[in-house]
């Protein structure tokens, strides 16, 4: 099942990140890319690649990632994938859990690639580039085969 990231939403934000999302979904958007519908045994097959997540799969379709630090949620939006992170929030005196977008892609290996590179930023190992996610990728294609 695909969702719906409310752009609107991001667009009227105050925030410089939710401005950077909504300006990366519409160029993406305006290209005309799709993202390839993957059955959830093609979802675990690229998640098994990634040992150092756990990988679960939730009725209709959304993708929960357990990685070393946080909690996310991936969704296919359609045109692109949505990854959402987990925030502990204090509100009533009371912590909640509440999902923050983080960002959009249009490939699922390079979401868990970045979730890995996430992680690895707060513990302080290594702050990585767009390249450096790509050779996460590369990576796990090589540990497969």
């Amino acid at each position: 099942m695909r969702d719906t990231l409310n752009l609107q939403a991001l667009k009227r934000s105050k925030l410089e990140k939710h401005h950077t999302i909504y300006k990366k979904a519409n160029k993406i958007m305006a290209k005309g890319f799709e993202t390839e519908e993957l059955s959830d045994e093609q979802v675990m097959d690229i998640a098994n690649r990634y040992p150092r997540l756990k990988v679960s799969i939730v009725m209709g379709g959304d993708i929960i990632v357990r990685s070393l630090n946080d909690t996310w949620i991936v969704k296919d939006e359609g045109r692109f994938i949505s990854l959402y992170h987990k925030a502990l929030i204090l509100e009533n005196g009371k912590t909640k859990e509440k999902y923050h977008i983080q960002d959009i892609f249009y490939d699922l290996d390079f979401v868990f690639a970045s979730i890995i590179s996430h992680d690895d930023f707060r513990l302080g190992i290594k702050s990585r580039t767009t390249d450096e996610i790509q050779e996460i990728v590369k990576e796990s294609h090589l540990a497969v085969i």
